[in-house]
């Protein structure tokens, strides 16, 4: 997304709403067999992955980029995490067996080169018989195709400063920009806007509910859009694959969640 934690800093009083989306507690469970302690989180926002591992008796640390974050996760949780950049973390060579990439990280950068340094920094830190896996986040059908209908997903492309406003507005407000964004008069717009709502599922939903409440409690919510870039990749399977293609990384598995992929590498 960024090279700056400004956005990550500003969300991190509200970030225990959402914290449980796209690499969440119910996806974890598609790889929990194949992860092997020690284990390093690497994007452990306030440490939900890495509270969750540990009460499964997993040696687990985490690091973040973003100092709120670790502080939150201090106070949230009493969790000593690790601030640290992801391409060039404080560890020796070898020292987790496991490395787990939650969303938020490699999903949202579009610069391959700076991927390509967080993967061989893994590879670095990984011991030679272990695991890294990689999270990519994911909409629904129902809400890639309403985004799609606003030009706010396009060509594997997500414009984030524009589907993050729509938290911003009140119901008749939605109705109008969504009725200017999809170039349709206000009753198809509200009928578009009920037609993905219902279609959605109930995550996506309270997600976007949470959303609204975050930016009513907010002093300055255009300081949170204005942190994130205009816009950021949104890959899909055949993308992903192509992604680790280009970067002569072979992958070892695949899964797919409702709400994530993993790739295991």
């Amino acid at each position: 997304m960024t090279e700056s934690s400004e956005f990550w800093d500003a969300l991190a009083p509200h970030h225990s709403s959402i914290e449980d989306n796209y690499l969440d507690l119910s996806s974890l469970r598609l790889i929990l067999g194949d992860i092997h302690p020690p284990v390093l989180v690497v994007g452990a926002g306030q440490g939900l992955i890495v509270e969750a591992l540990r009460n499964k008796g997993f040696h687990t640390d985490g690091v973040d980029f973003s100092p709120e974050m670790i502080r939150y996760g201090k106070t949230r949780r009493g969790l000593e995490l690790i601030q640290a950049d992801a391409r060039d973390m404080p560890f020796q060579d070898g020292s987790y067996h496991t490395i787990l990439y939650t969303t938020g990280v490699i999903d949202f950068l579009a610069d391959e080169e700076q991927i390509r340094l967080m993967m061989s920094e893994a590879k670095r830190v990984v011991a030679p018989s272990g695991n890294i896996f990689v999270a990519f986040y994911r909409f629904s059908r129902a809400t890639e195709d309403f985004l799609t209908r606003l030009g706010i997903l396009k060509d594997n492309v997500l414009y984030v400063r524009e589907s993050l406003r729509i938290h911003q507005l009140n119901p008749g407000q939605v109705i109008a920009w969504v009725a200017k964004k999809a170039e349709i008069g206000l009753f198809s717009a509200a009928t578009l806007l009920l037609r993905s709502w219902f279609l959605s599922p109930r995550r996506e939903n309270q997600l976007a509910m949470n959303m609204r409440k975050i930016f009513k409690q907010m002093d300055n919510p255009n300081s949170l859009i204005n942190a994130v870039p205009e816009s950021q990749p949104y890959r899909s399977e055949p993308q992903i694959r192509h992604l680790f293609n280009r970067l002569g990384i072979p992958m070892k598995r695949f899964e797919a969640s409702a709400s994530c992929y993993l790739v295991q590498i």
